[in-house]
């Protein structure tokens, strides 16, 4: 008797998460970590004309929507294939982060590549990042497009360093689920 109400209760449970979808439904993610560096990789699948996809992973106005929690993101310089973008994030009113990242499209491989090329916190308790840099691909199949973003990041060790990467898996993870929905309410073709 205690196998069948188990079995019922696991069933039931499964085909609610089914009924009620998952928030992380059709989106791909692993975090990988040893002593001194992370990376995250994301992907999901969309119906979207590709040029769409490119102009919102390249262009200033669509990061400028789809990046949340920054205090203040700014173009400082662009080119034709190129762009240079400063963001400041602030957290628990006393930490600031300023980084600036050189952005680099190319359109015959459908990539925006990203390096940072400046990082400075306000307070030397949080790790400094040494170096990070990652893309945005984008994949067009029969139906769907996959987008794939990747990042890795290289830090100093310190006090919080720990801390600071079990957090950014977190936000990671919750920045390509909010990517992913501003990609759909942008690029989506019914």
């Amino acid at each position: 008797m205690t196998r069948v109400t188990f079995g019922i209760i696991i069933l039931l449970l499964s085909a609610s998460a089914v009924l009620s979808g998952s928030p992380d439904r059709g989106m791909t993610h692993e975090f990988l970590r040893d002593d001194a560096s992370y990376s995250f990789r994301g992907s999901f699948h969309v119906k979207a004309d590709p040029e769409c996809l490119i102009d919102v992973v390249f262009d200033i106005k669509h990061i400028i929507n789809f990046t949340a929690g920054a205090r203040s993101i700014e173009l400082l310089d662009q080119g034709n294939s190129w762009n240079e973008v400063q963001y400041v994030y602030r957290r628990y009113m006393i930490f600031e982060n300023t980084s600036s990242w050189r952005r680099t499209l190319n359109k015959d491989e459908q990539k925006v590549a990203f390096e940072m090329i400046f990082n400075q916190n306000n307070m030397g308790i949080m790790p400094d990042i040494l170096a990070s840099s990652g893309y945005y691909q984008i994949t067009p199949g029969e139906t769907e497009c996959r987008i794939e973003y990747y990042q890795t990041c290289t830090l100093k060790p310190g006090f919080l360093k720990d801390t600071f990467i079990n957090r950014a898996e977190k936000e990671a993870i919750e920045f390509l689920r909010e990517f992913k929905d501003y990609v759909i309410k942008t690029c989506e073709i019914e």
